[in-house]
Formats: C-alpha cells, sequence, structure tokens
C-alpha cells in the first residue's frame, strides 16, 4: 500500500517543481498552512516511531489539513484489527483515497471470515474485479440457498486461463462436490490455460478430463510444441477424438505457432483447414498467422487472409489486407478492398483518404479528386492533412478554447482529491499529486473533467491537463492539448542544431506530453524520453554535461540531449523526418530494416504500413502535431516538405 514517499522522493520532486519555474505554494502559503505542513510531517513521524502521545497532539490540530485522510489510514492500518464500525466510518469519510481500496478488499477479507455479511454487503463492489472476495461472496451465496445462481457462478470463476487466489478453494471444492466440474468445463479451462501459456496449469487440469486424459495430455503437448502438428495422421477426426476436439487443439497450436513462427504456421495450414472450425475460432487464427505475416510484408498473407475471413468480418484483417495491398504495390486490389470494406470502417478518416488514394494509385486518370479529399479534410489528423494539401485547403485546425462554467469549477476545486492532488503538488510530492489526481477523475462526469484539465493548465501541470482534455473527449481545445511548454529551451536547442522548432514540438508532446519526470517501463526518461544508453552516447558525442543518469530528468539537460539525438538521426536520414520520426521510436536499425526491400515508395504508403502499429501511430501524430505547433508558432509547416513525399532505397 502506498501511504507516503521517502524524503529522497519528496526532494526530487521539489526539485522537478522547481525547475519547471512553477510558482510553488511551498513558498506563498500563508504561515498557518506552512505550520500544518511541519505538523503533518512531524505526526506521521510520531506515528511511524509509536510516540502515540505526541501523535494525538499534532492529529488535533491538523483535522481541516488537505492531507489529514492520509494520518487516519496510517494509523488504521498499523493497529491489529480494529473495530469493524471504525472502519466503515473511516470509508465512509475518506474511501475517496486511492489507497483506501487495498486496504478497503483486506478489511472485507476479515469480514467474510468473521461472518459480518450484512456489513459486507453494504461496502462490498461488485466492480472491484478481486476474485477472492467475488468467490467468497458466491460461497455465501450458496450457503444462503441461492445454488443455482452460486453455481453458475462458480462455474464462471473456475473457467479462466489462470489460477485463482486460494481464497477461491472453498467454493470451488463446494462446486466440484456439487457436480459443477464437468469434463466439458474441464476441456474449456485446459484450453484458455494454453492459451495464455499457463502450461503447468494446463497439465495439471487433464486429471479433470478422465475419458480423455490421452487426448488432453496430447493438447497439452502439442499447444508447447507446435511442430508436432507435422504428424498429420495423428491428429485427424476418429473414434476416440472427434472433430470438435481436434480443431480445438489445432487452434490453440497455430494460434501460439503464429505468434512465433508465423510462417511455419501458414504452411501447416492446408493440412486442416478442412476441420470445422468456429467463426471466431478461424478469424483469431486468421489474426495471428495472417496478420503477422502481413506485418513482415509477406505477400502470401493476401490469400490466406481472403480465404478465411472473405467477408472482411474482422477489422484488424481487413486493415492489414489493404495495407498489404499497398506495400506490395497492388493497387487494383487495395481499391476494390477499401470499396468493400464495413461502414463502420469506411467513415474513419483513415479508411476514406485510403479509398480516394488507392483509386488513384489504381488509375491515375480519374484525376486529383480534389472536392472528394475536401471532405476528409474537414479532419484535424494526419489523414485531414494530408488532404488538405491534396485538396488545396487549408489545414482545419478549429481551435475552441474549452468554456467551465463557474459553478463546476467551484465544484471540482473543492474535491477532497483535487484538494489533496495540488496539496501533494505543492510539496513537491508529484507522484501522489498525479496519483491523487488521476484517481478523482474516475468519478468525475465530462464537464468536470473538462474542469480539471482546465484547472491543471492553469497550474502549467501539462500532462495531467492533456490527459483530461482527452478522457473528456474535447479534442477543440488546442491550447491545453498542445502547449507551448518549455518554448524557449526547446526553441533555442532546435536552432542550435538546425532543426525545425515545430518537428522538436511535436515529438516532445508525442513522447512525454511534457511530463518531466516520465520513465517508461522500458527505461527511458524525461520530457524526450531517452534511453540511459542514448543519454550517455550522445552526452559524450555532442559534449553535453552528464554527471549522473539521473540529470537526464532535468529537463533543459534532456532537451538538449534529445534534440542532440534526433539531429543525428535527421542526418542520417538525409532531413527526412518521417525516417527519422520512425528511428526515434523503433530505432534506426528497424527503420532501414522497413525501407531496404523498396526502390522508390510514396511516403504516405511506407507509413500506413509500418509494421509497428505503435510507430505507425507515432509517425501520423508527429507530422500532424508539428502542423499544429506551426500554427502556434507561426511557422508554415506542411504536413510532409517535398523531399519526404517518397521513400527512396537507402
Amino acid at each position: 500500500m502506498h501511504r507516503h514517499t521517502s524524503a529522497a522522493s519528496r526532494i526530487i520532486g521539489v526539485l522537478l517543481v522547481a525547475v519547471l519555474g512553477l510558482s510553488t505554494t511551498v513558498a506563498k502559503a500563508d504561515p498557518r498552512l506552512q505550520a500544518q505542513r511541519l505538523s503533518y510531517d512531524q505526526a506521521m513521524a510520531a506515528l511511524k516511531a509509536g510516540q502515540m502521545e505526541r501523535y494525538r497532539s499534532l492529529k488535533s490540530g491538523l483535522t481541516d489539513y488537505p492531507l489529514y485522510p492520509y494520518l487516519l489510514l496510517e494509523e488504521l492500518s498499523r493497529r491489529d484489527k480494529p473495530p469493524h464500525q471504525e472502519v466503515e466510518n473511516f470509508l465512509i469519510a475518506h474511501g475517496d483515497l486511492p489507497a483506501a481500496q487495498r486496504y478497503k478488499n483486506e478489511w472485507l477479507r476479515r469480514l467474510a471470515r468473521d461472518g459480518e455479511w450484512t456489513m459486507f454487503r453494504r461496502n462490498y463492489d461488485e466492480a472491484s474485479q478481486d476474485a477472492g472476495l467475488d468467490c467468497q461472496v458466491t460461497n455465501q451465496m450458496w450457503r444462503e440457498g441461492n445454488v443455482a445462481q452460486a453455481k453458475q457462478r462458480a462455474t464462471e470463476l473456475w473457467t479462466v486461463g489462470r489460477s485463482q487466489p486460494k481464497d477461491c478453494d472453498p467454493l470451488f471444492e463446494r462446486w466440484r462436490q456439487a457436480g459443477g466440474l464437468t469434463e466439458e468445463v474441464a476441456w474449456q479451462r485446459i484450453r484458455l490455460a494454453l492459451l495464455y501459456r499457463q502450461d503447468a496449469l494446463a497439465r495439471y487440469l487433464t486429471r479433470y478430463v478422465p475419458s480423455q486424459k490421452a487426448l488432453a495430455e496430447r493438447f497439452v503437448d502439442t499447444a508447447t510444441r507446435p511442430t508436432l502438428l507435422n504428424q498429420t495422421a495423428n491428429y485427424q477426426p476418429g473414434p476416440n477424438q472427434s472433430a470438435e476436439r481436434i480443431a480445438d487443439i489445432v487452434t490453440v497450436s497455430l494460434r501460439r505457432l503464429g505468434r512465433d513462427d508465423p510462417a511455419a504456421a501458414m504452411a501447416m495450414w492446408p493440412s486442416y483447414q478442412h476441420l470445422p472450425f468456429a467463426e471466431a475460432d478461424r478469424l483469431a487464427i486468421t489474426r495471428d498467422i495472417g496478420v503477422r505475416m502481413a506485418r513482415r510484408h509477406n505477400p502470401d498473407a493476401l490469400a490466406f487472409m481472403a480465404a478465411n475471413d472473405p467477408r472482411m468480418q474482422d477489422d484488424q484483417v481487413s486493415e492489414w489486407r489493404i495495407r498489404l495491398a499497398l506495400r506490395t504495390q497492388q493497387w487494383e486490389q487495395a481499391r476494390d478492398l477499401t470499396q468493400r470494406m464495413p461502414q463502420t470502417m469506411q467513415e474513419q478518416s483513415r479508411w476514406h483518404y485510403w479509398r480516394l488514394r488507392s483509386a488513384q494509385l489504381a488509375a491515375p486518370q480519374v484525376g486529383e479528386l480534389t472536392r472528394e479529399y475536401a471532405e476528409v479534410a474537414r479532419h484535424r489528423d494526419f489523414y485531414g492533412f494530408i488532404s488538405a494539401e491534396r485538396s488545396r485547403q487549408p489545414y482545419a485546425l478549429n481551435h475552441q478554447p474549452a468554456r467551465v462554467e463557474p459553478r463546476v469549477m467551484a465544484r471540482v476545486t473543492q474535491t477532497g482529491g483535487i484538494r489533496r492532488a495540488k496539496e501533494f503538488y505543492a510539496r513537491g510530492q508529484v507522484v501522489d499529486a498525479r496519483r491523487e489526481w488521476y484517481h478523482v477523475a474516475r468519478h468525475f462526469n465530462r464537464e468536470e473533467l473538462i474542469a480539471q484539465a482546465v484547472l491543471a493548465r492553469e497550474m502549467e501541470w501539462y500532462f495531467p491537463a492533456i490527459r483530461g482534455i482527452s478522457q473528456a473527449q474535447y479534442w477543440d481545445d488546442l491550447d491545453i492539448r498542445f502547449p507551448l511548454a518549455f518554448k524557449e529551451p526547446i526553441t533555442a536547442q532546435a536552432r542550435a542544431r538546425q532543426l525545425n522548432s515545430t518537428w522538436v514540438f511535436a515529438i516532445t508532446r508525442q513522447e512525454s506530453a511534457f511530463m518531466v519526470d516520465a520513465r517508461s517501463h522500458a527505461g527511458a526518461m524525461g520530457l524526450m524520453q531517452l534511453m540511459p544508453g542514448t543519454a550517455r552516447e550522445t552526452a559524450q558525442r555532442y559534449g553535453i554535461p552528464l554527471r549522473n543518469p539521473n540529470d537526464v530528468l532535468l529537463p533543459e539537460r534532456n532537451i538538449a540531449l534529445g534534440t542532440a539525438y534526433l539531429s543525428q538521426l535527421h542526418n542520417q536520414f538525409k532531413g527526412n523526418r518521417v525516417l527519422a520520426s520512425a528511428a526515434y521510436n523503433a530505432g534506426p536499425g528497424r527503420v532501414r530494416q522497413w525501407t531496404r526491400d523498396i526502390d522508390e515508395l510514396p511516403s504516405d504508403v511506407w507509413i500506413e504500413t509500418i509494421p509497428f502499429d505503435e510507430t505507425r501511430h507515432y509517425v501520423q501524430s508527429v507530422l500532424s502535431y508539428a502542423v499544429i505547433y506551426g500554427d502556434k508558432l507561426g511557422i508554415r509547416q506542411s504536413i510532409m516538405e517535398p523531399h519526404e513525399r517518397y521513400i527512396l532505397a537507402p
């Protein structure tokens, strides 16, 4: 449970606030608030040291301090089995704390053990997604006589692709004794476990299929070693292995092989395509084999996907059929597919654009289609901006500032979570501030989310503002969505590296949305999300001071390093922002790999057929954001410059 930040984390947070140039409430707070901050720290320290008399004395003067509930939670957490009513009263008053849910779940388990079901039901939220609690509720339902409903729910809880917590054991034992665990149910769980690659669980479950134990064991063996499917004679329907069971084995095994070696899986397919696959399974096989082959730009995937999804039922398969036709320059097929795709896809600006573009590529005599592209140009996105250039229309920026009613802003500002977030922020505890800010947003309606975003923007807290306005799906306030944050260092470094500042702003906005302390799961750090190794190499190459790894989090240092690395990629890819942007996201090696098999390809086709969804979205976003930042900076920035409109052989 998160209860407090360490002193080191707090110091780092304060430094981050300071380098942002924000006016901290720490420095400007009234004397009473400053005194309460000191008392809060002292009270928390006294509580942890077991100095209860001093703690209670300090606590008495903090009842109106925004972080007071954290003291109460810490106190409750340190007590052994506090009275249930006291816990319930705390949760009624302060259950909106982000850290309260975990404590609440532990308390609910204690209520279940104590048999306090009336209080349990009063406080249990079925949306909590805690399987252990769900099992205990279902077991109590069974004890109270709702057997049919409890038995059905127990089946649902048992038939999952992973192990369930020990709290479920009593329910599952009762369910088994009542005949709930049939061989069919066990088979379905084996199937799910193998799809989740929970192979040990699947092998354990074979004991529950006694009449077909050998087949169940072969299921596990084949899923874990899919090349066994080459022994086709062992996987044909017969007296002891129905066609439906064989179809299950082949489905799971081919899907697993497809994720690792789609070419091998595709080679096996002709031997098994006659089996009675459920429609959903056939489409899943097509995704795991055909789409993966399409991502490798293998033209054989076109026929495979067409044969297994002829009616274009699966959007992902349909998208990659079009992309692969484009990449292999089968323009007529791409045109025909865009005309046949489902209506829901046709309504998207992406596929509206490609319906027009593929028609031009297939038959240049159709002309410029200026009027048709003008319809797509109404969209403020990558396809809208390209269409604007093709129809000679201005970019549809359509900035509309968010308007918030004073009463709504007052309501949001006075919410406990917002008050606590602002106090954490003022103390320099930025991580805790974000946690509170995001948690309270879960309970806001759209009006309140917009107000919260406006409030964050007023605080110059850029990332939560951008996140909030996106959650509210209010896309038209470009000041909130695209702030000119860190304008001086970005423009200065862009000028020093001879890069367009619109591009550097766009990269930074896409990388971190201006979160100073952003860290990715891969280890990238700071505003421009630099990997530690890249930061070190860039610092050495360009003579940028970097005394320790955490210096990468300093905004000006991060911008200097990121811009230098971006200039290196820009030069490496001959001034082409399309390729350099892709390289910044996926690495220059992958970009070279994605361009080595082409002589000349239109850049819009190359971008659309980038194998990684993340990188494709990244490049499209960066190019689009650069247009928006160009407008904000008074710089004419095209979606793509003339020399960027074709990808040439390296």
